[in-house]
């Protein structure tokens, strides 16, 4: 099997499995306290003028959903999984939501901010360029971009490797594929080069809660 195929596989399983989850989502997981990350989310929403538009990319159910509106913006929520986005509408109505997947999106300087939490880590390597580039487009000058980048356990992500290799796999170093749910882990430098190959500007980097957190800014055009 060719790696694109391959590739295509993992993304299709992993939006099933999203799918078959979301009936019961907010009554097993809800609106979970991870600190940092709510920490680095109002670091952002200071930065983003009341009234604003923020596209909440990979939204799945609306986990976060809720604070944006609450700090007074409008949401478009995206996410690839129709049942998650379901959840999301039963619980913000006043929200909008589009199915759409990271690798699609396609809106041009319609956001003053964007969020993408919890979601990067099923991304393959491949893809990774593109969607940033995306979000860079679908932000206007100076607009902010949240998102978060899980760290892996170093040893379960090499044991993984090694085990593949011996089943001519089309798994590469970095990514977690047979597991439930594909991931991949880039390193913090490469997450870096596509940050600057995007025309975006890290303006905060944090640690913490099992993620590294970034928010950057789409420069502003002279």
């Amino acid at each position: 099997m060719e790696r694109a195929e391959w590739l295509k596989q993992m993304r299709e399983m992993t939006e099933a499995l999203y799918d078959h989850v979301s009936p019961e989502y907010w009554v097993k997981f809800g609106l979970y306290e991870n600190e940092a990350q709510l920490e680095h989310l109002q670091k952002f929403l200071a930065r983003v003028s009341r009234g604003g538009t923020i596209l909440s990319a990979a939204c799945g159910a609306g986990r976060y959903d809720g604070l944006l509106l609450e700090a007074g913006h409008s949401v478009t929520g995206i996410d690839q999984s129709a049942g998650m986005l379901a959840r999301a509408k039963e619980h913000f109505p006043e929200a909008r939501y589009e199915k759409m997947g990271l690798q699609d999106i396609d809106f041009h300087e319609a956001f003053d901010g964007a969020i993408c939490m919890d979601a990067l880590e099923h991304v393959c390597p491949e893809d990774w360029p593109g969607i940033m580039k995306r979000f860079r487009k679908a932000l206007k000058p100076g607009g902010r971009l949240y998102f978060t980048v899980e760290v892996p356990d170093e040893e379960e992500v090499k044991a993984s490797y090694e085990r593949v290799q011996a089943l001519d796999s089309q798994e590469v170093q970095g990514e977690l594929a047979d597991v439930t749910v594909y991931h991949y882990y880039p390193s913090r430098e490469q997450v870096r080069e596509w940050i600057e190959q995007a025309g975006l500007v890290i303006e905060e980097k944090g640690k913490g809660n099992g993620y590294e957190h970034y928010i950057v800014r789409r420069k502003q055009e002279t």
